[in-house]
């Protein structure tokens, strides 16, 4: 019944940005490492973000999540891979995992995976914003500026693929790598892109100009 109980802590719901800032405690046995999140010892997290990098191998798979206050990698293991297997570059899932930390860096360890709605995303952000502190989206001026800046970074990518795609696609890295823009901009872009319909993923890693 212990052990059970020791399985089953909650998954507390979180912004990235709180994993990330936060001491991680490590225990010893069998009692499970936490992060020390205000008065919580958070060992189980319930992440709602949206994946901007996917990357696959026959043992480990890691997707790479943003939720706009973070970005933190989930990571796959084993048998666990096919978890991953349905979700792609775009999708805003819902994530239950477990945090761990590895050269110094917070990844979370996935127990759950499950594509949803992108509205849940802004109801999970009302739902957080007192306790954690986030920023409001409700200043225009601020929404405005940022969907200007949006739309030149998703030129600057649209551009780049139109001069480098020979028919197969051009790679993720090489388009990040060479866009001109910081690595999250690049990121984000991309995403954008993929929920507007004007890019696609014909095969993991590679993106395509939609028609």
């Amino acid at each position: 019944m212990e052990m059970q109980q020791r399985q089953r802590q909650t998954a507390y719901k979180v912004p990235i940005s709180a994993l990330l800032n936060n001491q991680y405690v490590e225990q010893q046995g069998f009692e499970p490492n936490y992060l020390k999140i205000n008065d919580k010892q958070v060992s189980r997290v319930n992440l709602l973000a949206v994946v901007i990098d996917k990357q696959v191998s026959s043992s480990l798979a890691t997707l790479t999540l943003d939720d706009s206050t973070g970005i933190i990698q989930v990571r796959y293991f084993n048998d666990d891979v096919k978890k991953a297997a349905d979700i792609n570059l775009g999708d805003t899932v819902l994530l239950i995992g477990k945090p761990r930390k590895f050269n110094d860096q917070i990844f979370l360890a996935a127990e759950i995976t499950r594509k949803t709605n992108p509205a849940w995303m802004k109801i999970r952000k009302i739902e957080l914003k007192k306790e954690f502190n986030i920023e409001s989206d409700s200043n225009g001026q601020q929404q405005k500026e940022a969907k200007q800046q949006m739309n030149s970074y998703n030129g600057k990518i649209l551009d780049f693929i139109k001069e480098k795609d020979n028919g197969s696609g051009v790679d993720i890295d090489e388009i990040i790598s060479n866009s001109g823009l910081k690595e999250n901009e690049a990121r984000e872009a991309i995403v954008e892109l993929v929920k507007l319909g004007e890019i696609y993923e014909p095969r993991p890693n590679k993106i395509r100009i939609l028609g």
